[in-house]
């Protein structure tokens, strides 16, 4: 993935993808109190409202979609991924991704830590959006959205993925329940391939091997953990909860 400078507001895209999309980082927006300094795109974490709404309208701007195109989620930490529409432009859903194939919908999901991925079928001409974090990757949210994208008309070698930055294996530190989850759902074999023996989870490699079990093949993870570059994007972990979000965009 690219990164870009659009007056300021630094953002990642890929060629890959012939749709307006990006996955933003904490520069380029108004946001003055330091935990939430400069793009927080959260509504509800204390921020002047009007600084969150011209950080939206710059993000708009960069990526090229209408900033009144948004169909937002609660983001619940679940694996629900809806299929909407340009009636459902402006509302907020109990979800944590959507899929649509209506041009001028603009789909999003927030992130500070956890996985955002976003999905592109060329040739059928479906997107999508998820957060996943632990919970709905181990709930198999990816493949939920490459399911709802078929019923639509994609094909799961036709989908290209990117994978945004999130915090990644060095600093990503797990706990026995979620050890337990993964045991649970996934199998000890695949449990034990992305968590070390010292109990440092890979998020990226998972929701990865998920994707190619759908028969995904073009997937694209970036490089960066946000908890080792909290200058570039907002961690919970490095901050301790004390952040703004980011978002990935994605329209047609």
């Amino acid at each position: 993935m690219k990164q870009t400078n659009h007056k300021g507001v630094i953002y990642f895209k890929s060629e890959k993808i012939r749709v307006s999309h990006g996955f933003s980082t904490r520069l380029g927006g108004v946001s003055k109190e330091p935990h939430l300094a400069e793009m927080n795109l959260g509504k509800n974490l204390g921020d002047d409202p009007a600084s969150v709404e011209e950080n939206y309208r710059r993000m708009a701007s960069a990526i090229g979609f209408e900033n009144g195109s948004i169909v937002f989620t609660n983001q619940i930490h679940s694996n629900i991924v809806l299929t909407v529409g340009k009636a459902d432009i402006g509302k907020v859903y109990d979800c944590d991704g959507f899929v649509t194939k209506e041009k001028g919908v603009t789909l999003a999901v927030r992130s500070a830590d956890c996985v955002p991925i976003l999905f592109y079928d060329d040739k059928a001409r479906v997107i999508g959006a998820v957060h996943a974090g632990w919970r709905g990757t181990v709930d198999r949210i990816q493949q939920n959205c490459v399911r709802a994208m078929c019923e639509l008309g994609a094909t799961p070698e036709g989908i290209t993925v990117l994978i945004g930055a999130c915090i990644h294996k060095c600093c990503y530190k797990v706990g026995e329940d979620f050890c337990n989850t993964l045991y649970e759902r996934l199998g000890r074999e695949l449990t034990d391939r992305y968590v070390s023996p010292d109990m440092y989870a890979d998020l990226v490699g998972l929701n990865r091997e998920l994707l190619e079990e759908m028969g995904v093949r073009d997937i694209t993870a970036s490089p960066d953990c946000t908890c080792c570059k909290s200058d570039l994007y907002f961690s919970h972990r490095a901050s301790k909860g004390k952040r703004g979000v980011m978002s990935a965009f994605i329209s047609l």
